[in-house]
């Protein structure tokens, strides 16, 4: 998904409290003082993104899980500070970080330099774009050249609908009919428009495809190449101290094999684990 504006008003739609488990140090010496302050540590997250990424477990409201839960919470006790879970619509993340509302955003956002311009990033996980079709779709895809005429969905403000927007351009340079975009405000919609035939194509985060189609195969299909391969990240206010303790903590989750568990444990294939935590290491997409 990994939307790539913020422009809506921030609009919590759940938040809870979840303690880290086992007792809690001291907070860090180097959090920022407001933080330190009040032991909390504030995560802004989309649960309609879905798992592998977030969710919220069936049968409740406020029980959020999935590998940024998992790993916000994993980086929230080794910073001796307890986990608060803000749930928010995708344009609503940076815009709440920005008004200090949140502490950090992790919520399959691809670190780029567009964003860059307002928050710094601690590149976490490798992420991409794939399609995918309803299983025994007519219409053959092999590229996104392929797309050409057809209605293709994506959620609104995310890399894969500029990644629509940027083929259907090149579809009508070369003569060819251009894409139908089809922009939803979540997953769930993106995936009814698609089975019951609204759409032809549905574009969408390449891990969280990859796991429907494995799961799912008789209903949907991965087709063609993945694209938009890049970095994903936990967002921190520009700046702010937040982010090289994040590097840290994160380093050390790599280093004792934390980091590796709780990738797996979500579905993660290793090609899609970071080595080192890096610094605003995302390039132009």
């Amino acid at each position: 998904m990994r939307k790539f504006s913020a422009i809506l008003p921030a609009i919590a739609m759940l938040s809870c409290v979840v303690f880290a488990s086992g007792s809690l140090a001291a907070p860090n010496e180097k959090l920022p003082e407001a933080i330190k302050a009040s032991g909390v540590l504030v995560l802004g997250t989309t649960s309609s993104i879905g798992l592998p990424w977030t969710g919220i477990k069936e049968g409740t409201s406020d029980v959020y899980v999935g590998v940024e839960p998992d790993l916000a919470a994993e980086i929230a006790k080794r910073l001796g500070l307890k986990l608060e879970v803000n749930n928010l619509g995708f344009d609503s993340l940076i815009p709440s970080l920005e008004a200090n509302r949140i502490n950090f955003i992790m919520s399959d956002m691809l670190d780029t330099p567009v964003r860059q311009k307002k928050v710094d990033f601690v590149d976490h996980i490798m992420g991409g774009s794939a399609m995918m079709q309803k299983t025994g779709s007519d219409k053959k895809i092999a590229s996104l050249d392929d797309v050409c005429g057809l209605k293709a969905s994506a959620l609104r403000g995310s890399m894969e609908s500029l990644s629509i927007a940027k083929q259907s351009e090149k579809c009508v340079a070369e003569g060819k009919p251009a894409i139908e975009a089809q922009l939803f405000p979540d997953t769930g919609a993106q995936i009814t428009a698609l089975t019951s035939n609204r759409t032809d194509v549905a574009m969408s985060d390449l891990i969280y495809v990859g796991m429907l189609a494995k799961k799912q195969s008789e209903k949907f299909t991965m087709v063609g190449e993945p694209f938009n391969f890049g970095p994903c990240g936990i967002a921190v206010p520009k700046a702010s101290p937040l982010g090289p303790l994040i590097v840290e903590t994160l380093d050390s989750m790599i280093a004792d094999g934390t980091y590796a568990e709780i990738m797996e444990r979500n579905g993660f294939v290793p090609q899609s684990y970071v080595t080192k935590a890096v610094l605003n290491g995302g390039a132009d997409k």
